[in-house]
């Protein structure tokens, strides 16, 4: 699981940044809010647009994009807009199996500038340039290599770390990763699996999503069309409970075809163990329904994660999720961006930390003029 990211001169980060999502001492939501070695089942971050939240998010994305996805990296637009430092870092420590592994990675406009692997408190790979070494059973010396293509994919793929259970963990951890835009209702994978709704319904059948929506009480069903028809031409369709009427899913609401491009993804994170990265996630939802995915999500989870940005207010509540989960993002024109987790201001687990954001106490809270005067 994540434990923590540090982040410096990255985007909108001026200053050296860290996120930990280690849990505190608050127990409510214990059982069902905190993974394994009392790290939290996710965090969700709250702030004005143009914040850096997605910022934050997208540091997790750069790292699975690195290390599984062949597409060319934009290294120059991850590079602080706001300082003329070179070079940017970024720092994720994980936790498998009670073992400590932490990840350093620097990068400039062109790429790759240095790697630092540690792990059982000892480097095994370090890279400065485009000369490494790796130092797991014994020592070996790697030159010649490419600014655009991590030192730590190459080795996995050459070593596979020699058979490392607790390694092997943590990179398939990674792997099983999921991002999802939901106001773009985009979707990447770092796995070989077809999550992307349609591609799910080729290989599955509509029970296990319809399954879900009874267990949560939505008071639609879908079907998918099999009416002799080829796999692509195959359509979703809605149907409400208590009529007869199936609605074609490209004349539903933006709500329903966000959620139901939701779901593979959404189901497979609660049953293999990975992160799940999710920008935008109030596009189209109630604010109930909001409210009972995440609850649902951090219930049946065991150590999968969470990452998630949203502007429903409404989920600062401590019967969804704790003060050491919400991190507030705002930014100051001198600092950067700026993190501050609630649960530094020590809310008690009676408090509304709704109406204490709303009202100011954790910082992040917009301001806009809304007394307008001719």
């Amino acid at each position: 699981m994540l434990k923590k990211i540090k982040l410096d001169n990255y985007t909108t980060f001026i200053n050296p940044t860290e996120i930990d999502f280690t849990a505190s001492n608050y127990k409510f939501l214990e059982r069902e809010n905190v993974g394994n070695n009392k790290i939290l089942k996710g965090c969700l971050l709250v702030g004005e647009n143009a914040s850096g939240k997605t910022n934050i998010l997208k540091s997790i994305t750069l790292l699975l994009d690195l290390l599984f996805i062949n597409d060319e990296v934009d290294f120059m637009s991850k590079l602080c807009f706001y300082t003329p430092r070179p070079t940017y870092k970024m720092e994720y420590t994980f936790m498998e199996e009670g073992q400590e592994i932490i990840y350093l990675i620097e990068l400039d406009k062109d790429g790759i500038v240095s790697e630092k692997l540690t792990f059982e408190h000892k480097i095994i790979l370090e890279r400065l340039g485009n000369t490494a070494k790796f130092n797991l059973n014994e020592e070996k010396i790697f030159n010649n290599l490419s600014n655009k293509l991590l030192f730590l994919r190459r080795i996995y793929f050459d070593t596979n770390f020699y058979g490392n259970e607790i390694l092997n963990k943590w990179y398939s951890y990674m792997k099983n990763s999921v991002y999802i835009n939901c106001y773009g209702r985009r979707i990447r994978t770092y796995a070989d699996k077809d999550l992307l709704v349609h591609e799910y319904l080729k290989n599955n059948s509509v029970k296990e999503i319809n399954d879900f929506l009874n267990k949560i009480n939505y008071k639609q069903n879908i079907e998918y069309d099999d009416s002799g028809a080829s796999n692509d031409n195959k359509v979703i369709s809605f149907n409400k409970k208590g009529t007869n009427i199936n609605i074609p899913e490209s004349l539903e609401s933006t709500g329903n075809r966000t959620l139901i491009e939701l779901i593979p993804s959404f189901l497979y994170a609660v049953n293999n163990d990975c992160m799940l990265i999710i920008d935008e996630f109030s596009s189209g939802f109630h604010n109930e329904l909001e409210e009972c995915l995440i609850k649902y999500f951090f219930h049946y989870a065991k150590n999968s994660q969470m990452f998630f940005t949203t502007h429903s207010t409404n989920v600062l509540n401590n019967t969804i999720i704790r003060p050491d989960q919400i991190y507030s993002v705002y930014f100051d024109s001198r600092k950067g961006t700026l993190v501050e987790r609630f649960s530094s201001s020590m809310p008690r687990e009676s408090q509304n930390i709704e109406k204490m954001y709303l009202n100011g106490v954790f910082n992040g809270m917009p301001k806009y003029n809304k007394i307008f005067k001719d």
